[in-house]
């Protein structure tokens, strides 16, 4: 599986694995392969992992880029208050934009890096070499 596959979608918990699209919606499944199902567009945003960045003070960092600072550090609980988990961020990520990144925010990336660390997802090459290559 390729981190380009990975999809948050809004309204259903975790992350999920495009299998298939039609012109109405998306074929889903578990990161597992399991519970495959057709989410309509209609009622659900789909929301890419590798187009999501994190506001600095400057510009944005991709995810994946945080992702993979996140694993030399120590995860904080996800159910942390507010501060905690944005001191948290800082020590990742120093030049991260205080004001436009919330606690939601920080919730959401903690819980996601639990989960592609479970599935070892988290690599930069995907991203550096494999899109060059022909498929």
């Amino acid at each position: 599986m390729k981190f380009s596959e990975i999809v948050s979608i809004s309204g259903i918990a975790g992350l999920k694995r495009v299998v298939g699209r039609r012109q109405d919606g998306l074929i889903v499944s578990d990161l597992d392969g399991n519970n495959k199902k057709f989410i309509p567009s209609r009622k659900h945003l789909f929301s890419p992992l590798e187009s999501i960045s994190i506001y600095t003070d400057d510009d944005s960092v991709p995810l994946i880029d945080v992702l993979i600072k996140m694993k030399d550090s120590t995860p904080v609980d996800a159910n942390a208050d507010a501060n905690t988990l944005k001191d948290y961020l800082e020590s990742v990520l120093p030049e991260f934009d205080r004001e436009r990144v919330h606690g939601t925010d920080i919730k959401k990336l903690i819980k996601w890096f639990h989960i592609l660390q479970e599935y070892d997802l988290i690599h930069k090459s995907e991203n550096s070499t494999e899109n060059t290559d022909s498929e």
